[in-house]
């Protein structure tokens, strides 16, 4: 092999290697979902106490939060505009310019 083959042979190598590591970091960390729903009550879901009880089953939601580890103290705004502005932002609502939401007047 001469040297330009050589090189590019140890170059492909090492960048091989180089991504190992990073393909073994990825697969450790956790798999996340993130259920945000607008109009969805806290009783609504069966994982909750509503399920059919309210109207509708729903058998994969509560196999979801029997399989998983459950977040249940998020304080929403009373629109969903705040609530969905600091989720996507990770910044207080009222940072973004969205601490209200118009009520449609002069619309």
């Amino acid at each position: 092999m001469n040297r330009v083959n050589q090189s590019l042979l140890a170059l492909l190598v090492i960048t091989i290697l180089a991504c190992v590591p990073g393909l073994a970091v990825a697969q450790a960390k956790p798999n996340i979902i993130l259920v945000f729903m607008d109009n969805f009550g806290w009783g609504e879901p069966g994982f909750n106490g509503g399920g059919i009880v309210r109207g509708a089953a729903t058998p994969r939601l509560d196999k979801l939060a029997d399989e998983g580890l459950r977040l249940t103290n998020f304080n929403v705004e009373v629109q969903c505009t705040p609530s969905r502005s600091a989720l996507m932002t990770g910044r207080y609502a009222i940072r973004s310019g969205n601490g209200t939401v118009p009520l449609g007047e002069g619309v």
